[in-house]
C-alpha cells in the first residue's frame, strides 16, 4: 500500500473516531438541553459545532500528524510548493 492511500485511509480513521468523540462530549454537556429541541434542530446544533471544530481545530493538527507518520509531503516541502509545470507555450499544466 503506498503513502498516499495509508495517509487516506489513516486520515478517515482518524476524522471518525475524533468526530465521534466531540459528539459523545456534546452530548454528555449538553445532552438535556439538547433533548428539549425537535431532532433537526438537535441535528444542526450538533452538527455545526462538529463541523467548526473538526474544520478548525482538528482537521489541521490532525494532518500534519497523520502526514508524518504515513511519509506524505507536507505543505511548504519542494513537491508540495509545485502543483503546476509551465509548457513551452506559455501556458500552465497540471
Amino acid at each position: 500500500m503506498n503513502a498516499a492511500v495509508r495517509a487516506r485511509l489513516a486520515m478517515t480513521l482518524a476524522a471518525w473516531l475524533v468526530a465521534f468523540a466531540v459528539v459523545m462530549v456534546l452530548l454528555a454537556l449538553f445532552g438535556d438541553l439538547l433533548a428539549a429541541l425537535p431532532m433537526p434542530a438537535r441535528a444542526a446544533v450538533i452538527s455545526g459545532v462538529l463541523v467548526t471544530v473538526m474544520v478548525n481545530l482538528v482537521m489541521p493538527r490532525l494532518a500534519a500528524v497523520i502526514g508524518r507518520w504515513t511519509g506524505a509531503p507536507r505543505k511548504g516541502t519542494a513537491s508540495a510548493r509545485r502543483p503546476f509545470e509551465h509548457s513551452d507555450q506559455g501556458s500552465l499544466r497540471p
